[in-house]
Formats: C-alpha cells, sequence, structure tokens
C-alpha cells in the first residue's frame, strides 16, 4: 500500500502544484465556478490510474520470463513488521481520529442548540448558545445550525441569502465531495501539497457557492450579501472543524467580496477539456517509451529474492503461477508492478509482488517498460533442463 501510495505521490504532487498556481490566474479569466470544477482533476486521475491495471493486455508468452518458486521459500505464519507500513497507518488514523471528533463535536453542538422555525425553509434549524455558525451539516439529511444573534446581526434580505448559501452546498453535494476531499487527505497526509490543496479547495468551494446564490441577485442584494460576510468574519469563531463551513479568515472574505462583483458562468469546456487531458496524460506515461532506446541496453536481473511459498497453499497442496507486468526504472529498480493473470486468483498473488518489488536489474541509465516475469509456484521443483508444458483449465461455456 505504501509502495502505490509513494509512487502517486511524485504525479499527484505536478498535478496539485499545476491548480496552486493557476487557481489566481483561471478564478480572473473564467470565474470560481470553473475553478472549483477543475479541483475534479485530483479524483479523475487517482480513478484512471486505478483503473489502468482493468484495461486488456496483450501478452506475448514467448517474452515471458519464468521462475520456479520451491517449498524452500515457505512463508513463516508471522511476517516482519514494515515500519514505513506503520507509520503511514499512524498517520491515518491520527487523520480519522481528528474527522471523529470534529463529528462528535459538531453533532453534540447541533444537539445542545434550540431549535427554531423558519418559514421560508423546510430544513431542520437550530440556534447556537454562541457564535458558531452558520453552516450546514448532516450525512443523509441537511441540519443548518445558526449563531446566537443570527437574527439580531442580519436583516431579512441577509439571512434569506445565507440560507439559500448553506442550502445550495447541500443541493450541490459540496458535504459528500468535502468527506471524499478528507479521505484523500486522511491517505496522503505525508504531503504537506495535499493540505494547502485542501484549503484552496475549499476556499474556491465557498467562492463558487456566492456566484451561484448572487447570480440573479440585484445590485443591492449583493451589497447586502457582502455586509453579511463581513460581519460573519467578525463574529467567526477562533476554532473551526473539518465537517463544517467555515466563512474563511479576512483575506479570504476579501476575496470573496471581490468576487461578487464578478460574475462567470461555469465553462463546461475548459473542464471537460482539462478531465480529457489529464486522462489523456495519465494513459500517455504509461505506454512503454520507445525513442531512443537502444537494442544494446538489455536488462539483465542482478539480485532476485525468491517468494515465500504460502503456508495455506503448502499445506493444502496447491500449486500454481503468477504473471506480472512491471517497469523498470533508470537505477534498476522494479516499479508499478501489477498482476496481469494468475492460477489459482488471488493464492500467490500478494507473496509474487512483494518479492518482485525487492528485485534489481542492472541501471541502464533509462526506463523500461512492460516487462513481463512469470513466478511458478510448485511443491515439486522441476529440474531446470526438463522442458515445461503448462496446461491450464479450459474457460467455462457461456450458456
Amino acid at each position: 500500500m505504501t509502495d502505490f501510495l509513494l509512487q502517486l505521490t511524485l504525479p499527484l504532487s505536478l498535478l496539485l502544484l499545476l491548480l496552486l498556481a493557476v487557481q489566481r490566474w483561471l478564478l480572473n479569466l473564467f470565474g470560481a465556478r470553473t475553478v472549483y470544477a477543475l479541483w475534479a482533476l485530483v479524483p479523475v486521475f487517482l480513478l484512471a490510474i486505478l483503473l489502468l491495471p482493468l484495461l486488456p493486455v496483450s501478452i506475448d508468452t514467448a517474452a515471458i520470463k519464468r521462475y520456479q518458486v520451491g517449498m524452500q521459500q515457505l512463508a513463516d505464519t508471522v511476517q516482519s513488521s514494515n515500519w514505513l507500513f506503520w507509520l503511514w497507518f499512524s498517520g491515518v488514523m491520527l487523520c480519522i481520529g481528528w474527522l471523529l471528533l470534529s463529528y462528535i463535536s459538531s453533532s453534540a453542538l447541533f444537539n445542545r442548540a434550540k431549535p427554531v422555525k423558519i418559514s421560508t425553509v423546510s430544513v431542520n434549524c437550530r440556534q447556537a448558545d454562541s457564535n458558531s455558525g452558520p453552516y450546514i451539516t448532516g450525512l443523509t439529511t441537511p441540519r443548518i445550525l445558526l449563531p446566537n444573534d443570527f437574527f439580531r446581526r442580519f436583516d431579512a434580505s441577509q439571512q434569506q441569502l445565507i440560507l439559500q448559501h448553506e442550502l445550495t452546498h447541500w443541493r450541490r453535494g459540496d458535504l459528500h465531495l468535502n468527506y471524499l476531499a478528507l479521505a484523500l487527505v486522511s491517505l496522503f497526509w505525508f504531503n504537506p501539497l495535499v493540505w494547502l490543496a485542501y484549503r484552496d479547495y475549499r476556499n474556491a468551494q465557498e467562492l463558487a457557492c456566492d456566484a451561484l446564490v448572487t447570480q440573479d441577485a440585484s445590485k443591492a442584494e449583493r451589497i447586502a450579501y457582502g455586509y453579511a460576510l463581513l460581519s460573519s468574519t467578525q463574529q467567526s469563531p477562533s476554532y473551526w472543524w473539518p465537517l463544517t463551513h467555515h466563512y474563511g479568515d479576512f483575506n479570504t472574505m476579501k476575496q470573496r467580496i471581490m468576487q461578487l462583483q464578478r460574475q462567470h458562468g461555469l465553462s463546461k469546456a475548459i473542464v471537460l477539456g482539462a478531465v480529457a487531458l489529464v486522462i489523456g496524460a495519465t494513459l500517455l506515461l504509461q505506454q512503454p517509451v520507445l525513442a531512443g532506446v537502444s537494442k544494446t541496453q538489455q536488462l539483465t536481473a542482478v539480485t532476485r529474492i525468491e517468494p515465500r511459498y504460502p503456508t495455506q497453499a503448502a499445506e493444502q497442496g496447491i500449486s500454481g503461477y503468477v504473471q506480472v507486468k512491471f517497469d523498470v526504472d533508470a537505477q534498476g529498480k522494479v516499479i508499478n508492478a501489477s498482476v496481469i493473470k494468475s492460477y489459482p486468483e488471488q493464492v500467490f498473488d500478494k507473496e509474487a509482488i512483494r518479492a518482485l518489488q525487492q528485485w534489481q536489474y542492472t541501471a541502464t541509465g533509462i526506463e523500461h517498460k512492460a516487462q513481463l516475469v512469470q513466478l511458478d509456484f510448485e511443491l515439486d521443483v522441476v529440474q531446470a533442463d526438463m522442458e515445461r508444458i503448462s496446461v491450464t483449465p479450459p474457460a467455462p461455456k457461456k450458456s
């Protein structure tokens, strides 16, 4: 798991750096709604990476190098711990604990609040005994928490605009998108760019919500809305929980008020073009690099770590094989290893990948793509000079 996340770190960081660098320029050019939509490139990129192994692969069986794995490498029942994995896992648990504390605290604050009836909205609203809010929460049912001075601080027009702002978050699915974003932050907690990106993503979300709420508002209503934002900044609580919406600090609020004067629609062409570009670049990076590769630069495995025969498979007398596709970087290290075929499925896959990732090849100075190897897990090792013919069960007939 940690190897996969570390391999994703560099391309993910480049994407985040690009989004962070051009966000302000795009905001002035295309508006908040388009900028907010462009943050969808992050999950699109990760989804494309996850789906790549599912694409059909044409395999030349003559190009597959085969190695035998015998009983001498029987796996121990207690495997050695991976300190890097446990470090990453500890960070994930801390993030989950922080989110759980946020959920418990916001729920307790809402439950303590006094129910209020607002005729213009049908959502469950409550008024806190402090200046917390306004914000909307909920997993399946929306709930709005209002500050204790909501009806004194804002006039009727401002109240309606604020309530529409919170309901817009719910209708667009912003809360559930935030849960996805926080899950990614928890997985990549070790990357500081992820935290910076999450902050800017949330700011873009608020700007886009402002733009949607005020797109049909009059000039007087926009001015009233701007005063409401300023008032919310002055009265905002000193703490903030990640599962609630925060109106932002003074600089953020200044940017939000300035954006109220600029109305831009959602540029679908820009968003769809960016999505196509990211998917295309992801697919292109996974293709073998053929240009400029000398035929004399052949790969040779200088270190091979033998896989361990799974204990349960040995006890049940199970033999099989695993075909693995992988790349070798310029330093001769195995990267991007994935199983393309195995029999029986999932029995030897994990151990084959674990061992192969530790193999070392000659450093050729270039990256070699789409290398193929087959690991044969045999209880009785066949002599090396004996001809081998693989026989597998026929595919089941379709009824």
